[in-house]
């Protein structure tokens, strides 16, 4: 792609930053569940494609740090800007829509998260935005040739995760709506759905012979909606109120400051007869998400794009302007996006940030102990696995010799089962059970249940059911991550009531 230098010079900036500060703090919890899925590989997996565990296997060899995990994500920050910048250019702008399309995608809060951490969505921005580069592409030229890129595109995404799929409907849908039907009616169109299909089709053939299980995380997930430690709340079971929340979390994930960017993109689209279909396919994407009570940062792909857009709009409006006003709107763009930026991306230590939060008020003294506390939740789940297994290990080493030979260690939860594995071995803990997600399928390895130490409180009611002694006997606790939960208890289940085996189903939960 011959793009404007700033374009180039600004992609490398953003890989090098994400590459400098992502390994600040640690794992968060699903970098933990992928190093487990990645010691099973399969062409499936009951939360998630298998793209993401294949990654986190190409880094066992490092012993999977933190910063080889993050690797991936980091340098597809910088490949969502070079293709935001080939959208600008491809929609008619030139050196300063392109440099603006960059900043802001640099600076936009939504995108350094999801770039921040291993995670499923890691291909979602760079992916949507190449895919909508290519649909450009095949207005412009009228080349259906450009429907097999287009399919593998779709195809790689979706084994990373099948969101992309909406997207790519959602531009079909577009095209159709406002007089493109003509390219949709092609042979190489129908190829390129073969081809996607014929690629998915293991990962597929994985979903069915379990029963479909994406369905019920999807469902358990809409249900499975809760407000952080503080009340402060981004989501709800309730899809008009969840829609409320989506609505707003549209300019807080992509910084308010930018909303005249992006906003100007969306009417500027509408505006322009042969891109309007990108108008429509977001629109429609959102009304999709608002029906299914989706999360927020679920579009977060689609707002490259939109930038890409407002950036040449605002071009054109200032081409007949005095020329000191586009640098001046430049710098004003970047200060604007400096103070979010180590909201974001770790770029303080951890006590430099949490003064930064208090400076800012967004930490503030709080109950029970009117202390002030961290506030961001995804770097409170990067704190405190270790000294958890260890307060774990150190729960299961107090138990006797004979006892502690046919204890199994249980969690509640994939995040608590991910963390006692990684860290177990050092402390002694065998490899933890769980019926969350693919733990589940990995079964008991084999305990009766005749002595179970279980962590966590989610399952605290389905062990009394189940087991006839259900003693805590220890307690965790965190102060970094009161935003995300309270003390951890620590139970010790005797006197089973059927063997492990049998109540196993019991306790089977997909979701988070």
């Amino acid at each position: 792609m011959r793009l404007h230098p700033s374009a180039y010079v600004l992609a490398l900036a953003t890989v090098a930053l994400h590459l400098a500060f992502c390994h600040r703090f640690g794992y968060y919890r699903d970098e933990l569940y992928f190093i487990d899925c990645a010691k099973h590989l399969s062409w499936g997996y009951v939360d998630q494609p298998p793209l993401v565990p294949f990654y986190t296997w190409l880094t066992a060899p490092l012993g999977y740090p933190v910063w080889a995990l993050r690797f991936l994500p980091g340098v597809l920050a910088g490949v969502t800007v070079l293709f935001a910048c080939a959208i600008a250019r491809e929609l008619g702008g030139r050196g300063f829509a392109q440099t603006l399309t960059a900043l802001t995608i640099v600076l936009a809060p939504g995108l350094i998260g999801i770039a921040y951490g291993l995670s499923t969505e890691m291909l979602s921005p760079a992916a949507w935005t190449a895919l909508i580069y290519l649909t450009i592409r095949l207005v412009n030229t009228q080349d259906r040739r450009l429907y097999i890129p287009i399919a593998l595109v779709v195809t790689v995404a979706m084994y990373s995760k099948y969101s992309i799929a909406g997207c790519a409907i959602a531009l079909a849908a577009g095209l159709l709506l406002t007089g493109h039907a003509s390219l949709l009616r092609s042979r190489l169109l129908a190829l390129g759905v073969a081809l996607t299909l014929a690629l998915l089709l293991p990962n597929a053939i994985w979903q069915i012979a379990h029963g479909l299980p994406m369905l019920e995380v999807i469902h358990n997930d809409q249900l499975n909606r809760h407000a952080l430690a503080n009340g402060m709340a981004d989501e709800s079971p309730n899809r008009w109120i969840n829609a409320l929340y989506m609505f707003g979390l549209q300019f807080a994930y992509n910084n308010p400051l930018f909303a005249p960017v992006w906003v100007w993109g969306l009417v500027a689209l509408w505006r322009a007869q042969p891109y309007r279909f990108l108008c429509v396919a977001y629109l429609l994407l959102l009304g999709v998400l608002i029906w299914t009570i989706g999360r927020g940062y679920y579009i977060q792909g689609f707002y490259p794009a939109l930038f890409a857009a407002g950036a040449v709009a605002i071009e054109r409006a200032l081409a007949a302007r005095p020329g000191w006003l586009r640098p001046a709107l430049l710098a004003a763009v970047f200060v604007a996006g400096l103070p979010m930026f180590p909201l974001s991306l770790p770029v303080l230590s951890l006590p430099a940030y949490m003064a930064y939060e208090r400076a800012i008020g967004l930490s503030r003294p709080a109950p029970p102990d009117g202390r002030s506390h961290l506030i961001n939740p995804m770097f409170a789940d990067q704190l405190g696995w270790k000294t958890m297994t260890q307060t774990v290990g150190g729960a299961y080493w107090s138990l006797p010799p004979a006892q502690r030979r046919i204890t199994a260690v249980f969690a509640d939860r994939y995040a608590y089962a991910g963390a006692l594995d990684f860290y177990g071995p050092r402390y002694g803990l065998p490899t933890a059970i769980s019926p969350n997600n693919q733990y589940y399928l990995w079964g008991t390895r084999g305990y009766s249940g005749r002595s179970m130490l279980a962590v966590g409180a989610t399952d605290y009611y389905l062990l009394l059911r189940w087991f006839g002694s259900v003693r805590q006997i220890a307690v965790y606790r965190n102060d970094y991550r009161w935003m995300l939960e309270g003390p951890l208890p620590i139970y010790i289940c005797t006197r089973p009531r059927v063997p492990l085996a049998v109540m196993w189903p019991a306790f089977k939960y997909y979701g988070l």
